[in-house]
């Protein structure tokens, strides 16, 4: 009986380590400091139109746009800081089932998306952090 118990600690003890020695790898996290390049994409269903967008572009101002976008929208690819990766944007919609979407592009790949906005009135807000 001893034996297994002592087993038993051994296992728990060796498992532990594991767990926290492999739990402290930086390989899966992306830093907060430093830049990317990337694409904002804004996404509506068919009957919305999207009306405003700000959006960091690099500099040390927000761009700020109005007007008559139709249901997509799509930036162009900019450099930015990995903390001023931001986008939102403002819409309408014709009927409660309108949606909006934002996602954030790099090399090609969608890499953060946020869940979609629904209703008359629509809103979207997602950054890279």
């Amino acid at each position: 009986m001893k034996t297994v118990k002592s087993l038993f600690l051994l296992a728990c003890i060796l498992s532990c380590t594991t767990l926290f020695l492999g739990s402290c790898s930086d390989k899966d996290h992306s830093t907060p400091n430093g830049s990317s390049t990337v694409t904002y994409k804004l996404i509506g269903s068919s009957d919305v139109n999207i009306t405003t967008i700000v959006y960091y572009d690099g500099s040390s101002s927000p761009v700020s746009k109005t007007g008559d976008f139709g249901s997509t929208w799509t930036s162009e690819e900019i450099t930015a800081d990995n903390a001023r990766v931001i986008i939102s944007a403002n819409g309408t919609g014709t009927s409660d089932a309108s949606t909006l979407k934002a996602q954030i592009i790099k090399n090609g790949q969608v890499i953060k998306e946020n869940n979609v906005s629904t209703g008359k009135t629509l809103q979207t807000t997602l950054s890279l952090n």
